[in-house]
């Protein structure tokens, strides 16, 4: 990308047994769940026992994601090493979850980074009501921080270029055993979130399918392998339906593959990411007010990058393909035109009824092209339609299978990120709506059903290989603080997709 100033800082961290080790930070902050249990006592050492009497007293609020601030001056907290103590609410400990945590801890993010706190420690014992929610509490609650901490100032001229790192001191005798496992995680997997929201964000003159496949190409080591290729090589292996789709663009197109493969004789799950790097709906043209967003048509591909990153990062044990088929959809006298007729790479006829349908005639080509990669799974991630949110609203990412149990898994992953998806039919009356007089299939099956119609549509290239797909066409971006989501680019479902990898390897 052309401008390199850094949107993220880097993340440090060290693991503390007790709070009187001398170790100085600007804040602590505290877990507090509705009918206390903890014992705070140890705060009270270096806290004139405030703490405690506040609690007793009902003077702290443990209402969800709500922050009370407390004050201790050296001057009067002598054995303090900090300068302020947050109260982060946890709510009922008996309705708490993930999400709850997330929430909350992301209101703290965001207040850190307002009041330019760089530097922070967590009793993090605190935030865990039961035992058995110590992984998931304690990864939610990190996870949720850094998110809440996200920026996107690449372009803001008054902003330092080089941001101060953030370091965290995490606070735990109960867990010190296990938590350095959780806390390296929580990093990973926001990070991947963070970088895929960046790449979303980032606007489509400095991000050209050219400039993604150069990102990509940077994250090839020794885990990860790269391959990029041509227009003219695509045109070989008959990919027509994806090239079409660009043919209006200066801007080349690109096949973006990434492989992940600790497991050497085992085949691969692939993350197919939808790739449109900005769209205009071509010589369908959209309204211009609908356009502006569009820079933000290949959040399915960010998410996939970024997620076998991390899976790599993690050192997951299963196979993963990451697949993106990058190209613009914008008008000119070389654009595809309504009513023209292409051949995908598996042999079938296409009228293109609707130009701006262009996304799904890219996955078209790319499922085809992991099928004879001998792909095991296909998990694709596509703002495909805008049918989406008028269907499900923003709370839920449309799901689709032709896999019962890959199905599951995929929501059982979301349920556990806090990305929510909820499964719509294939039925057979829909899917008659892509019925074409001239050929094979048409595009598109008219605004009737529009989000099952555009599923049908990919599972006529996927037939029988277990297969979901997930418009996340709603979820993309948000236009105000929500949840864990900083306006702008949500990241969804780069967490998500990192989870299912973590279940399929079991």
């Amino acid at each position: 990308m052309k401008n390199e100033k850094s949107v993220m800082n880097k993340i440090n961290y060290k693991l503390q047994k007790n709070i009187g080790d001398n170790v100085k930070s600007d804040a602590l902050v505290l877990g507090l769940f509705k009918d206390n249990k903890f014992d705070f006592s140890e705060v009270d050492s270096i806290t004139n026992s405030i703490i405690s009497e506040m609690i007793s007293s009902k003077d702290l609020s443990s209402e969800n994601g709500k922050i009370e601030i407390i004050h201790t001056p050296k001057k009067i907290f002598k054995s303090s090493n900090f300068s302020k103590i947050f109260i982060v609410g946890l709510g009922n400990p008996e309705s708490a979850d993930n999400n709850s945590v997330r929430s909350a801890f992301a209101n703290l993010g965001r207040l850190s980074i307002s009041n330019k706190i760089n530097n922070i420690s967590f009793l993090s014992d605190s935030v865990i009501n039961y035992d058995a929610n110590f992984h998931n509490f304690t990864l939610s609650a990190f996870e949720g921080f850094f998110l809440g901490r996200y920026k996107f100032e690449k372009y803001k001229s008054n902003i330092e270029e080089e941001k101060e790192d953030t370091n965290i001191f995490i606070i735990s005798s109960k867990n010190e055993g296990k938590i350095k496992s959780v806390v390296e995680k929580s990093i990973i997997t926001a990070t991947a979130e963070m970088k895929a929201k960046s790449l979303v964000n980032e606007p489509a003159n400095t991000l050209s399918p050219t400039e993604l496949s150069n990102y990509s190409k940077k994250l090839a080591n020794s885990k990860i392998h790269c391959k990029i290729l041509e227009e003219d090589e695509c045109k070989k292996l008959g990919m027509n339906a994806f090239l079409g789709v660009g043919q209006g663009s200066v801007e080349p197109s690109k096949l973006i593959h990434l492989s992940y493969k600790p497991k050497k004789n085992e085949d691969s799950v692939w993350f197919i990411g939808k790739a449109i790097m900005f769209d205009s709906g071509g010589l369908s043209l959209k309204p211009s007010g609908s356009m502006l967003s569009m820079k933000g048509d290949m959040g399915g591909s960010a998410s996939v990058i970024s997620a076998i990153e991390a899976i790599a990062n993690l050192n997951l044990d299963i196979n993963i393909e990451a697949l993106c088929l990058a190209t613009e959809n914008m008008p000119s006298g070389s654009a595809q035109r309504p009513s023209d007729v292409v051949k995908a790479m598996d042999g079938t006829y296409i009228e293109i009824e609707n130009t701006d349908a262009e996304g799904r005639l890219t996955l078209a080509d790319a499922v085809t092209y992991a099928k004879k990669m001998n792909a095991k799974a296909i998990i694709d991630v596509a703002t495909l339609t805008g049918a989406a949110a008028i269907g499900l609203g923003r709370g839920n990412i449309s799901g689709f299978s032709n896999d019962e149990k890959l199905m599951k898994s995929v929501i059982d992953a979301g349920l556990e990120t806090g990305d929510s998806v909820w499964e719509l039919p294939l039925d057979s009356i829909s899917k008659k709506q892509n019925n074409s007089l001239i050929a094979d299939i048409k595009n598109t099956g008219g605004r009737n059903a529009g989000t099952i119609t555009a599923a049908h549509f990919i599972h006529h290239f996927v037939k029988d290989t277990p297969w979901v797909h997930l418009d996340i066409a709603a979820n993309m971006m948000t236009l105000s603080d929500d949840r864990w989501h900083n306006k702008g680019a949500t990241g969804i479902p780069t967490r998500l997709l990192i989870e299912l990898a973590n279940k399929l390897q079991k």
